[in-house]
């Protein structure tokens, strides 16, 4: 009877294992849609054989097996390829973010509409000559100080709203620093449990999902990486400096006031991701913006010494020398820049003439306007619009470098991706087949039982009657 038991032990063995089988296999084809899933497998394998007394091996010779037993539930993984994809993620998502950015100042500046600040340039020379060709002409005076008027606005709005999206990026920045230590928390919460649950011999497969999409999206924010260590804990990292160590967590900080600058808490040191989100919205608000607005104010600056120094030296409409300023010598900066309240809704102050007590005379708004074609700016190598125009030309390169390099990386992430769930990804149809053939296992290791129960009920109900 000893063997007939072991039999029931086989099939009952064989049934909870292809269970379990079948129940990985519905838990692959649940998530096979869910992002980040990595497919999992049953790994079965022969148990420990019965070793029968040597008085026995008359009887049964060697070994017995004692059929199957679930070893561990395998996930499928390429850690070789995970840190490659999250480099490139980062990397796509830092271009990315810094493209964005770069089309918003392309937006703000408007250079490609009638609003052009060329536009509001040329229209200004435009006055001026006008001007020297009829120096009495009230309507002329007037339309020129509305062209000032448009070109000192035009000039206030470009810094005024580059200023907001710097601003904005600012409010992204402390957001994204946020999300950081909000992730930082939950995979050191996460490690707990997978050290807890492999620990106790199991295999934290769903956890470590969890804790790889987390790690994931670091990746995205600041290009962090990972390292996973024996006992099942990630060590997360950004730019060399741990961010989750364990259970532990080393968080960021940011100062405040306008612009906010991000240290780790711990230590005080400065944070500066090379790579992923944080770094392309630091790029786009320390370095991109600044250098944009930097270009208006010399071009302002410029503007304001350039037209005062000329205007100055005029006449008015009444003959008398002026002295007085076409812009605010005050306003030297693309936000400030304003007309001086020495000719502001005083169109006959404009001194267009070159000569006193004669009005007839706009050789002064000729020298003006000539300033459209002087070599004033950049070391004297260009001219108001040339200097502009090469601004505006260098950030169409940068907006077309920094797409460029996103789509680029973007496309090596998604190549990445596509060859890691070849691996790790639920195929359907392979799972159906899998579904099939633990369930046709199943049958038979009930068919087993059956087999077993009837030999058990001869033996029990059939034996010692013979005869009677």
């Amino acid at each position: 009877m000893s063997n007939i038991l072991y039999g029931l032990n086989i099939a009952l063995k064989a049934m909870l294992s292809q269970q379990i089988a079948i129940q990985v296999t519905e838990h692959n084809v649940a998530n096979a849609t869910t992002r980040g899933y990595r497919r999992q497998e049953a790994m079965m394998s022969a148990d420990l054989p019965h070793i029968f007394p040597s008085l026995r091996a008359n009887v049964v010779p060697g070994q017995l097996g004692m059929g199957v037993v679930v070893n561990r539930i395998r996930q499928y993984n390429l850690e070789f390829f995970d840190d490659r994809y999250r480099r490139a993620l980062s990397e796509s998502q830092g271009w990315q973010m810094q493209a964005s950015v770069l089309r918003q100042v392309e937006a703000t500046l408007a250079e490609t509409g009638e609003d052009g600040l060329i536009a509001k340039l040329d229209a200004f020379w435009t006055g001026w000559q006008a001007l020297s060709n009829d120096p009495t002409n009230m309507a002329l005076r007037s339309d020129l100080l509305e062209r000032g008027t448009a070109l000192t606005n035009a000039l206030n709005w470009r810094a005024q709203s580059l200023v907001r999206i710097q601003q904005d990026q600012n409010s992204l920045i402390l957001q994204r620093v946020n999300e950081i230590n909000t992730i930082a928390s939950k995979i050191a919460s996460l490690n707990v449990e997978i050290v807890a649950v492999k620990s106790a011999g199991s295999a934290p497969n769903d956890l470590m999902d969890q804790r790889d999409q987390l790690i994931n999206r670091l990746a995205e924010l600041s290009g962090a990486t990972a390292a996973i260590q024996e006992n099942g804990e990630a060590l997360v990292s950004i730019g060399g400096h741990a961010l989750v160590i364990g259970a532990t967590t080393f968080k960021l900080a940011t100062t405040s006031g306008n612009l906010a600058s991000i240290y780790w808490e711990a230590d005080g040191n400065p944070f500066s991701p090379r790579r992923g989100e944080l770094a392309g919205l630091l790029q786009a608000r320390d370095v991109i913006i600044p250098r944009i607005l930097s270009g208006l104010d010399r071009l302002a600056q410029n503007l304001v010494t350039q037209v005062n120094s000329l205007h100055s030296t005029g006449y008015a409409l009444d003959g008398s020398t002026t002295n007085l300023n076409f812009f605010d010598p005050t306003g030297s900066t693309a936000l400030s820049i304003q007309l001086s309240s020495d000719v502001a809704n005083q169109p006959q102050r404009i001194a267009a003439a070159q000569q006193s007590a004669a009005p007839a005379d706009g050789n002064n708004a000729v020298a003006l306007a000539n300033l459209r074609e002087l070599l004033v700016m950049n070391g004297a190598t260009e001219t108001f619009n040339q200097y502009y125009t090469r601004q505006v030309t260098e950030l169409g390169i940068d907006i077309q470098r920094a797409e460029a390099l996103a789509r680029d990386r973007r496309d090596v992430a998604q190549s990445l991706d596509s060859l890691r769930e070849a691996v790790v990804g639920v195929n359907l149809d392979e799972e159906a087949a899998n579904l099939i053939k633990y369930q046709r296992a199943f049958q038979a290791a009930t068919r087993l039982v059956t087999v077993m129960d009837e030999m058990l009920d001869k033996i029990i109900n059939g034996m010692g009657i013979v005869g009677r």
